[in-house]
């Protein structure tokens, strides 16, 4: 079984999380794909939003893909949500799964930062989505670690390998959503129509700064 795990604060949730989350499923002919809400992040700011609200929002943006499941992981642990121990997690259930965590290059060059991240290589695959012709500017450690793991293709093995994905990303980010929102503007062609009747309802994002 090949499961794909797709970490994000989800502030809110908009198309480009579910293309991306959509693109490596099927690129990778993955069975599930897990929608990661992370609940308490350690290597950015603390999100704006309530746990709760975000939730449901992610909840809503995975109802017309089956493909997706939002998950609730990071926020029934208690602490700081970190990767390692969500892959750990995970491969204590599905041990001999290939697990893929799925990941922009954005994120993907900070990874020297995360918490015991040599160590999310022998859990799982890292699979790195990148928008075509766009090439990130990676450091010396995380330089050494890819002459090692990187692949062109997963294989059969259920964790070790770095792989790039390319795909055509959508061009829109949650703080771009939260800024139009803040403007009093209209960010309702970004999201999923659920989550904007959500955000509408409960009126969130206005009068925030980033």
């Amino acid at each position: 079984m090949r499961i794909g795990l797709y970490g994000g604060t989800f502030d809110p949730p908009h198309l480009g999380h579910t293309h991306a989350a959509l693109a490596a499923h099927q690129g990778l002919s993955l069975d599930h794909t897990h929608m990661i809400l992370a609940a308490r992040p350690d290597h950015r700011d603390q999100p704006q939003t309530p746990n709760a609200h975000r939730w449901e929002m992610l909840r809503l943006a995975c109802l017309d893909h089956p493909e997706l499941e939002a998950d609730a992981t990071e926020l029934e642990r208690p602490g700081k949500s970190y990767a390692i121990d969500t892959l750990e997690s995970f491969r204590q259930r599905q041990p001999d799964a290939q697990l893929c965590w799925i990941l922009g290059m954005d994120s993907y060059v900070t990874l020297p930062s995360w918490h015991r991240w040599q160590e999310l290589l022998a859990l799982g695959h890292l699979v790195v989505l990148q928008r075509p012709g766009h090439q990130g500017s990676i450091d010396q450690p995380l330089q050494r670690v890819e002459q090692t793991h990187r692949s062109d293709s997963l294989g059969t093995a259920p964790a070790g390998r770095i792989l790039y994905l390319s795909a055509a990303m959508k061009e829109v980010s949650a703080s771009a959503v939260r800024r139009l929102r803040e403007a009093g503007d209209d960010p309702e062609h970004l999201l999923d129509p659920r989550v904007w009747s959500y955000i509408k309802e409960h009126r969130l994002y206005q009068g925030w700064e980033d």
